[in-house]
């Protein structure tokens, strides 16, 4: 009988945990890790974003990466820029338009600003499009001037056109949200 009561108190404690939700803030932050493919070489990084609730069920968000390319050693920057639709589940899908920096790793390690912002001599540009799906989960902090501090998780695909690089690329992210502004209730 303990043992019932006691898979029954974890089983709702997990539930609870990650029954996801849509987090009632006007303005985040996401800051994680990135893994994947691009075409068939895997790539791993970081990234950052910042996005802006237009209602409870909508956002648009930027996001910028830095992935390191195992097979050729070429850093890529992807930039995306998407309108995200929000489920009260937690559930998001969203699109938008996407650009890629690209760089050799020789180039990025003597010029890792001018790397990173895009305008190295020799950097490749190539835009299209981005997916992605993913899913928000319950706040885990809740207080004070960070309304909300939660995990998000999301798969991401992008499709670069008119051009002869690697395509897509796809990733794999895990990041947490700051929630800076709590969303008026007339929203």
């Amino acid at each position: 009988m303990k043992a019932k009561k006691s898979i029954v108190l974890c089983t709702m404690i997990i539930v609870h945990t990650v029954k996801g939700q849509n987090n009632n803030h006007k303005i985040y932050l996401e800051a994680g890790l990135a893994n994947g493919t691009q075409n068939t070489s895997f790539v791993t990084g970081v990234y950052g974003g910042l996005g802006v609730f237009l209602n409870q069920h909508s956002s648009i968000d930027i996001k910028a990466k830095e992935l390191f390319n195992v097979s050729n050693m070429a850093i890529i920057g992807p930039i995306t820029f998407n309108y995200r639709y929000n489920f009260n589940s937690g559930l998001f899908i969203g699109g938008g338009f996407a650009h890629h920096h690209e760089v050799g790793h020789m180039t990025y390690m003597d010029h890792p600003m001018e790397s990173a912002m895009g305008s190295a001599q020799g950097i490749f540009h190539r835009s299209g499009a981005d997916i992605e799906v993913g899913y928000n989960f319950k706040p885990i902090y809740h207080k004070g001037f960070f309304s909300w501090i939660y995990p998000a998780v999301s798969v991401t695909a992008t499709q670069m056109f008119l051009d002869h690089g690697q395509n897509p690329l796809i990733t794999a992210n895990l990041g947490l949200r700051v929630g800076l502004k709590k969303m008026n209730k007339a929203n």
